[in-house]
């Protein structure tokens, strides 16, 4: 494909994404204007236009910013600490028979207890609101980058592991020539993964036990019944998200640069 229709491609999706929001937005819009659906349904449901004028009034607030500061610093900690981690013991849990029979068993049954449940737990372990928040954080992020790391081992492909032995190569150089690269798009799919299951996490801690972020903004604005700023504190959730996900694409693209540069 050359630039200029790979350029026209990218215009192009981009005009259809920008389509598809008007035409959400236009849909809310007309439903809650002209109660087309049930009255009960969207009785209390704000408009657009609504949404817009909070909005704006809200965006001259400088707690709104503290809000999503404390949110990203919650994520960005938790995260962060669990990425090593998760990659370490993934790693030794895919090379290792032994070291997969004594941990990956209680990784297995701690995996699926939600996150919501742990935060009972974390008050308990941690002396602080936020240290408690942090690990309810980590967790989210930590099992989907453990189990695709795993899961990235045992899909490396076993040529290049055979002809690296065959050069005499070393544990650490397997490790580092062979597996760590073949790993890398897994790594990223569980932190892509992690990060959204953090999100969730996050907003759900700050909901229940949390004095900043911007789960708390949205909780207490519903409570306070000003849905307006709810619908923004979604909205806000949303569009963090979406800044994580660039990002971490962006990063991914510039570490495996080098595997488009040899044809993938």
């Amino acid at each position: 494909m050359s630039d200029s229709s790979s350029f026209r491609y990218r215009i192009t999706r981009v005009i259809r994404k920008i389509i598809a929001i008007i035409v959400f937005v236009v849909t809310w819009q007309i439903l809650v204007s002209n109660n087309v659906m049930s009255p009960l349904m969207f009785g209390n449901l704000p408009s657009p236009v609504e949404v817009g004028e909070t909005f704006i009034v809200v965006l001259q607030k400088q707690v709104y910013y503290y809000h999503i500061l404390a949110s990203f610093g919650r994520i960005l900690a938790g995260s962060l600490a669990a990425l090593p981690l998760a990659v370490f013991l993934g790693l030794i849990i895919g090379l290792s028979r032994v070291t997969e029979d004594l941990l990956l068993s209680i990784f297995d049954m701690l995996r699926p207890i939600p996150q919501i449940s742990w935060i009972p737990v974390a008050i308990l372990i941690f002396p602080s609101v936020e240290g408690s928040i942090i690990f309810i954080t980590f967790l989210g992020a930590f099992f989907p980058i453990l189990v695709n790391t795993i899961a990235g081992v045992a899909n490396v492909n076993p040529s290049l592991i055979i002809a690296a032995k065959s050069m005499n190569a070393t544990k650490l150089q397997l490790l580092r020539y062979v597996y760590l690269p073949g790993i890398i798009p897994n790594i990223f799919t569980g932190f892509t993964i992690g990060i959204g299951v953090s999100w969730m996490s996050v907003i759900a801690a700050e909901m229940i036990s949390g004095k900043y972020g911007i789960g708390y903004y949205t909780w207490t604005s519903y409570t306070l019944m000003a849905y307006s700023e709810t619908i923004i504190g979604m909205i806000t959730i949303g569009a963090m998200g979406t800044v994580c996900f660039e990002l971490i694409k962006i990063i991914e693209k510039s570490l495996l640069k080098w595997r488009e540069e040899i044809g993938g």
